[in-house]
């Protein structure tokens, strides 16, 4: 991790342009650096990517996880699917991270989803994630997520029957109270790291706030190797 910190606090007030307040007043964020306004946002459409075939893990934290278990770059993101700044990582970097890093063996990827109070259907997109992990398609649910969201119990059941998952047993899960306490694990888990914005990432320890540039990214990648 040579530089790592250094470097970190050289770029970590750039990076703040790309996030999303999480429920943190006593965080002083000004308006223009904030990457919502206050207020619901619907999720919206974005471009359609080259699918991925991908194998996951889901974690007992409800974390996510993909690739080598034994990369030596271990990346941690928390993330929210009405947070614009979130859905531009998974359209324009999580593909070229899979294919450069995660393909390789290069790097270990954990997705922790923190529903947000300013989006009503925050906790609903994070337990339809979890519950179509639970079947090994999360990844797939955590893509639908951006793209339609899940505003109700019809809409996460439509998603999950698009995914041909089991739609009896995804129910079961939502209304399982397991569910709900995994959702506050990650909930525990991300003031554990202190985290108050979304994206945050951990990479190998190392806390980067916000939506980095792509090569920037890389080039901390690289630096652990």
């Amino acid at each position: 991790m040579k530089n790592a910190t250094s470097y970190f606090l050289a770029t970590a007030s750039l990076l703040c342009i790309g996030c999303v307040p999480v429920d943190a007043p006593q965080e002083i964020v000004e308006p223009e650096t904030q990457a919502e306004e206050i207020g619901e946002e619907p999720a919206s459409e974005i471009e359609q990517t080259k699918e991925i075939t991908i194998v996951e893990r889901l974690l007992p934290t409800g974390l996510i996880e993909i690739g080598d278990r034994e990369a030596p770059v271990v990346l941690i993101m928390f993330t929210e699917h009405h947070c614009r700044y979130c859905k531009n990582f998974y359209a324009e970097h999580f593909p070229l991270l899979h294919r450069d890093f995660v393909e390789q063996g290069k790097v270990r990827l954990q997705i922790g989803i923190l529903p947000l109070r300013k989006y009503v259907h925050s906790e609903n997109a994070a337990m339809s994630l979890l519950c179509a992990a639970t079947q090994g398609k999360g990844i797939p649910m955590h893509e639908l997520l951006f793209k339609v969201g899940a505003n109700d119990r019809e809409a996460q059941l439509a998603l999950a029957a698009s995914l041909d998952l089991d739609t009896e047993l995804f129910g079961q899960c939502l209304d399982s109270p397991d569910t709900l306490r995994t959702v506050e694990r990650q909930k525990s888990l991300a003031r554990s790291f202190d985290v108050t914005l979304v994206p945050t990432f951990f990479l190998n320890g190392v806390k980067t706030v916000g939506l980095p540039y792509y090569a920037d990214l890389r080039g901390m990648i690289e630096e652990n190797l």
